[in-house]
């Protein structure tokens, strides 16, 4: 029972550390508002966790250093737990399983922006409340290329729907196909963020 409990601590924590980590990646990259509040905070929490590897290039918005800390987390985190549990992968297999899971986690995060964005939008449309601005600034360097797809259909937009396919997509193919085709069990999945 003890032991159960230390796990799911330690998992949950890691999870959230590596949630913010990617999030930080992702506003970065969508070039959200970096004096927004939220913004603020998450840069505050991450930047810790984040300064060894501030020497890593960054190409563009492409923040190099903020994705290897992001795998380092998940890799030693999910790496303490299995070691635990009696059991580790080798190295280069954990490695690759913790960038499945990152990316995982940011396909999970742009999810449910998308989401959140879309509630918003029919429940306080224009709300200018500092979560909503970065719900819909993560969300809208994603869905620019389907709306250049789909047509306009005279304020119905359909492209958060091609982007929840494509979402389906990647995470059947390239997130949990791979793990799964390198032998990751559902007892060692739960201990990456993206892939459980």
């Amino acid at each position: 029972m003890e032991a159960n409990l230390i796990f799911y601590v330690l998992n949950t924590a890691i999870s959230v550390v590596v949630a913010l980590v990617g999030l930080r990646f992702l506003l970065q990259l969508a070039q959200a508002n970096f004096y927004n509040p939220i913004s603020q905070g998450i840069n505050r929490f991450t930047a810790p966790l984040t300064a060894v590897f501030s020497g890593l290039p960054t190409i563009g918005s492409f923040n190099v250093g903020i994705l290897v800390a992001a795998i380092v987390i998940q890799a030693v985190g999910a790496g303490v737990c299995l070691l635990l549990l009696g059991g580790m992968p080798g190295i280069a297999q954990l490695i690759v399983w913790s960038i499945l899971s990152v990316f995982g986690v940011m396909i999970n995060l742009v999810f449910y922006a998308l989401l959140g964005m879309i509630i918003l939008s029919w429940l306080a449309p224009g709300a200018s409340h500092p979560g909503a601005e970065l719900l819909y600034q993560l969300s809208e360097p994603f869905l620019a290329p389907f709306r250049k797809i789909v047509p306009d259909l005279g304020g119905l937009d359909l492209s958060p729907i091609l982007l929840f396919v494509v979402i389906n997509l990647l995470e059947a193919m390239v997130i949990r196909g791979p793990a799964r085709s390198m032998g990751m069990s559902q007892t060692v999945a739960q201990f990456f963020v993206g892939i459980s």
